[in-house]
């Protein structure tokens, strides 16, 4: 068994695989603000860590692998660009290029890639079927990592090879990616490759909690099952099942991120952050649980933590981790609020670089 060396910007811990803990509560709080500052001292918050930008970062030996979320596309504007909105990220070096040029571009790994190569990482970004099931994306998965690291065989002889000739992958996933990851490292005997690590950030592990929902509440016709496999299988229930046939490896090192937030009235996720905290509490209720209601809109912080858990980022939804940043959301929150956007996805994604750096990876 790998043992990870612990990183230098939070606390680590191996993570159980039991939900609830063993000591029951008669009692909770009932607001959301006052839940997530009394909850347990044990989350492990990252708060202004990935505010801005270092002024260098190491890059870790071997590629990585970018493996995105339920849905995957190249781009999507949904707001035009404005000057008045326009701000860099960062001005740090030329990783300020990675700033936006619309109010809020949903665009997958928006300008990580770009950030993760210019500090030196050889950097695949995979795409699988969105809103397919998980055996299914895997499977392409398998396929894509199969071509890209023959071709690195072939051409590129400093790429990092095992002994048997394969290539090393550090695979780097948000949100349903990271189940992907987990089912090809299990499932999958690649002839190319070789995994060495997986770091999720705010994959469903334990299921989530608006997939019940969803489950139980929406879809019930077969048109909306066949348009959408992979949202039965994100279920607690059926991620329950998912962990006793889906095992770690134990020479892949394995780390994780979770996030909660606590949302303004206009806050995309508002809704979805309510139903996850109503499930998760009625949930609570039946199995004699204190109830963790802290989430990122889809995920809750529980479900996202796998192997070394690096941390809670704290106030970022689940967009925002790949840095679907609304500057709209940004000015807003300047203006009324009075507070200040303590998260650069960039700056995430650079740390975790850097993790596997220190991690010989």
């Amino acid at each position: 068994m790998l043992v990870a060396k612990s990183a230098n910007y939070s606390y680590t811990s191996r993570v159980a695989g039991a939900r609830c803990p063993t000591l029951y509560f008669k009692s909770y709080y009932s607001q959301d603000e006052s839940n997530s500052v009394k909850q347990k001292r044990d989350e492990k918050l990252i708060k202004d860590t990935f505010k801005v930008l270092k002024d260098s970062y190491k890059h870790p030996r071997y590629p990585l692998v970018l493996c995105h979320g339920f849905s995957g596309f190249d781009k999507l504007d949904i707001i035009p660009r404005l000057g008045l909105f326009d701000q860099k990220i960062t001005d740090k070096n030329s990783i300020a290029k990675a700033a936006t040029k619309s109010v809020l571009s949903l665009d997958y790994w928006r300008g990580i890639e770009y950030s993760l190569e210019k500090i030196g990482s050889k950097v695949l970004v995979a795409k699988v079927p969105p809103f397919a099931e998980i055996h299914s994306r895997a499977s392409v998965l398998h396929k894509f990592l199969e071509n890209k690291c023959q071709d690195l065989r072939v051409h590129n002889a400093e790429s990092g090879c095992s002994k048997d000739n394969r290539v090393k992958l550090n695979l780097v996933a948000h949100s349903m990616g990271g189940l992907d990851c987990r089912y090809l490292i299990h499932k999958f005997k690649p002839s190319n490759y070789r995994v060495v690590s997986l770091t999720t950030v705010s994959t469903p592990h334990h299921g989530s909690e608006f997939a019940d929902f969803i489950t139980r509440n929406v879809i019930r016709s077969n048109l909306l099952k066949e348009n959408f496999p992979s949202i039965p299988e994100l279920t607690t229930s059926a991620m329950k099942k998912f962990n006793e046939e889906v095992s770690d490896e134990p020479d892949v090192l394995y780390f994780s991120f979770g996030a909660r937030f606590v949302p303004h009235a206009y806050s995309l996720f508002k809704p979805t952050r309510e139903i996850m905290k109503k499930e998760i509490i009625k949930k609570a209720q039946q199995n004699g649980c204190e109830p963790k209601i802290d989430n990122d809109g889809l995920v809750s912080v529980e479900s996202a933590k796998w192997g070394t858990y690096l941390g809670t980022l704290d106030q970022v939804d689940h967009l925002d981790l790949i840095n679907w940043t609304n500057k709209l959301r940004t000015i807003i929150d300047k203006v009324i609020y009075r507070s200040e956007n303590n998260f650069n996805a960039i700056a995430l994604y650079l740390g975790i670089a850097e993790n596997l750096y220190d991690n010989d990876l």
